[in-house]
């Protein structure tokens, strides 16, 4: 028998796999790159904001925050019913960062609607951003839309000036009845021009047809010509501040109370005693101004708007009254005032009408808004609220959205955060 050597066999095993192993191709050497990654996700919107706008015919504005930057335009999809979820698209798609969108689309008073928005591109589509609104009837054609908001921006702040920017030009865009005036503190902080500070937030493209309160925030590192050489005619008389206009049946004041420019007993009027701190009355060209600005006025509903406060709450939950606007004050409580919209406090808050001195409630006297919630980070202010205060929302970015009617008027705060809280009127408030 013939006996084939070890160092043979053990070969021939060893080509016989190679060549099995080979033609199945399991010891390949692979230098193939690996699959690229998936492209990003498309980032969804925020801050989606649904309103109601005036006049005829229905139309609900919507609004909301570009997040994303990949993005070739949103889309728009609506459901009509409470808790409705059968959503279809309306109108076409928008275009690249755009981000409002007006619905006129066969819409019915009385009725509720959701919407939703999403962003896409030619591969993906973002989660939706959500909102609702509710139509009551039309509004008649001589009813307005007074848009407010002031403590705007510092040089640092960004998204919160952003997102009242674009609430306000949203709704003033798509409704004619709709005006807007801050109640001020548009700039606040040294270190940087209305240039740089405000314009680049998103509020540049709103000058032409806002009108401005001022603050002491605004003349913070900017003297005077600097303020109104910005603003233009869109704050006042320059050197002044202070003017009035009609909107309606209604006579809507501005006022200046930032002593940073004229000093405080100038501005307001009043002073104390050093020794026995008594209310002394002084000079001032704007008390005068709005004593004669308000016996000249012959319209039956007035708002003013004020920087400074007379009301608000102290760090303990007590009612604070700030005294150098009790002259002020006793001005507008004498003419009828019905409205008093602030600022200076970073929140939103409203106050019962009351007496302008005691604070004890006054059917007479005028309803406090402070809007202080233009953009800037929020105050906070703790303990209970006092008896005068009907509502308070902190920390929260958005506009007042007063609906001034022909002998009344109603109130919601629109919050730039889609579900954030809010605050509304239930029914109209007549004119005093």
């Amino acid at each position: 028998m013939k006996v084939t050597p070890r160092f043979m066999v053990r070969a021939a095993l060893v080509t016989t796999a190679a060549g099995v192993i080979g033609a199945f191709g399991a010891c390949k050497d692979s230098t193939e790159p690996p699959p690229p990654p998936p492209p990003p996700g498309i980032i969804a919107p925020s801050a989606l904001t649904a309103t109601e706008a005036t006049g005829t015919p229905l139309r609900v504005d919507l609004a909301w925050t570009d997040n994303a930057n990949n993005e070739i335009g949103f889309r728009v999809e609506r459901c009509s019913g409470a808790g409705c979820t059968n959503f279809a698209q309306i109108g076409a798609n928008t275009a690249l960062n755009v981000v409002a969108f007006a619905d006129t689309f066969g819409l019915a008073a009385a009725t509720a609607y959701n919407y939703r928005v999403a962003a896409f591109n030619a591969t993906d589509t973002s989660t939706f951003a959500t909102a609702t609104v509710t139509l009551g009837s039309p509004q008649p054609a001589n009813t307005f839309t007074l848009l407010t908001t002031g403590e705007i921006s510092t040089c640092n702040s960004d998204a919160g000036p952003r997102a009242t920017a674009a609430l306000i030009d949203s709704i003033t865009t798509g409704d004619a009845n709709a005006f807007a005036v801050t109640t001020g503190n548009n700039l606040a902080g040294t270190g940087g021009t209305f240039e740089t500070c405000f314009d680049a937030k998103g509020w540049g493209q709103l000058k032409s047809k806002v009108n401005f309160a001022l603050g002491n925030g605004d003349f913070d590192g900017r003297n005077a010509a600097a303020v109104y050489g910005y603003f233009g005619d869109r704050t006042g008389p320059a050197s002044k501040g202070w003017f009035s206009f009609d909107k309606g049946n209604w006579h809507i004041v501005v006022l200046n109370t930032s002593d940073a420019e004229h000093g405080e007993d100038a501005t307001f009027g009043i002073t104390r005693d050093p020794v026995t701190q008594a209310e002394v009355q002084v000079p001032s060209e704007q008390v005068d101004w709005l004593s004669a600005d308000l016996a000249a006025n012959t319209k039956p509903c007035v708002a003013v708007i004020s920087w400074e406060r007379r009301f608000y709450t102290t760090g303990t939950g007590g009612l604070g009254r700030q005294f150098n606007m009790v002259r002020l004050g006793g001005v507008m409580r004498d003419n009828g005032v019905d409205l008093l919209i602030s600022a200076k406090d970073k929140l939103y808050a409203r106050f019962a009408p009351a007496d302008v001195r005691s604070g004890a409630p006054d059917p007479a006297g005028f309803r406090q808004f402070i809007v202080g919630t233009g953009g800037r980070t929020g105050d906070n202010v703790a303990g209970p609220a006092p008896a005068l205060r009907e509502a308070q929302i902190d920390h929260q970015w958005g506009v007042l959205k007063l609906t001034l009617a022909e002998n009344s008027y109603s109130w919601e705060f629109l919050n730039t955060v889609s579900g954030g809280p809010t605050d509304k009127s239930e029914t109209p408030v007549p004119c005093h």
